[in-house]
């Protein structure tokens, strides 16, 4: 028969963590960071900034993302997307989704003020004409469309990141964007960026536009360059102030497209 003083003793133990945490409440919508959220349950699949990792892609800089309502980033995370390898984070309740959709939001800089170091106007005129972006890119419907449409590209970036962009665009490379060149069987050249690939064939188009799909029998070898197709002397072509003005124009625009896409999704919410 247990003793009446360990009875007893286990009452006022129980009676103490009892009123320790009566004393003490947690307050977790006080206490509830984003960040510390983020760290544990995001970072592992989309890196701790948020810009990919090996098992999910870019969530503080891709356009599709950045451009996305509140309300759909919260429903993503409360319920997961189907077809992707995200899970549902709905256990997590509201007030914890929305601190790590806040935190999101930090990351991709907005709700930060940017200044424009120069003059989107003349960015612009830049765009079109000296600097020849619009040879591969386009704004808002304007422009080429070999390489990516920059319309939401400032939107949520640093200058210091659009800078480093324009005047060293191979630092960070990636499949879509490297330069190609395919060598057939009969020694014919054609180099451009990947659009489709399988198994069985290659998909190219080349910098005049134009698309050519080669079966991979038919390949003697692709050379892969390791760089883009984007010019790398800006900064010897183009002055700090010109480079400063083209940076204003991406920020000017990445936020006009932003604001336009955003009061779609509120007026698609109505």
């Amino acid at each position: 028969m247990m003793s009446y003083r360990y009875v007893v003793a286990g009452c006022c133990t129980a009676l103490w963590f009892a009123s320790f945490f009566a004393l003490k409440p947690v307050h977790a919508q006080e206490n509830i960071s984003g960040q510390a959220i983020f760290a544990s349950n995001c970072s592992a699949c989309h890196g701790s900034d948020g810009r990919g990792g090996e098992r999910a892609p870019n969530i503080a800089t891709r356009r599709e993302v950045v451009s996305r309502a509140d309300s759909d980033l919260i429903r993503a995370v409360q319920n997961g997307v189907p077809g992707t390898a995200m899970p549902s984070f709905g256990y997590m309740g509201p007030a914890k989704i929305n601190a790590v959709v806040h935190y999101l939001r930090t990351l991709q800089g907005i709700g930060t003020a940017v200044k424009a170091p120069g003059d989107p106007h003349l960015g612009e005129q830049f765009f079109y004409g000296k600097a020849e972006c619009s040879k591969c890119h386009m704004v808002n419907g304007r422009g080429g469309f070999l390489s990516s449409d920059l319309s939401g590209y400032g939107f949520g970036r640093s200058v210091e990141d659009i800078r480093s962009a324009i005047v060293t665009p191979n630092r960070a490379v990636d499949r879509r964007s490297e330069a190609i060149t395919v060598v057939t069987e009969d020694q014919k050249r054609f180099t451009g960026l990947i659009r489709s690939e399988d198994n069985f064939s290659l998909n190219i188009q080349t910098e005049d536009g134009s698309f050519h799909f080669f079966s991979k029998e038919s390949i003697a070898r692709v050379e892969y360059s390791g760089h883009s197709l984007m010019p790398d002397d800006y900064e010897k072509r183009l002055s700090s102030k010109d480079i400063d003005d083209l940076v204003s124009y991406l920020l000017k625009a990445g936020t006009a497209s932003a604001s336009a896409s955003n009061s779609k999704h509120d007026s698609d919410d109505e």
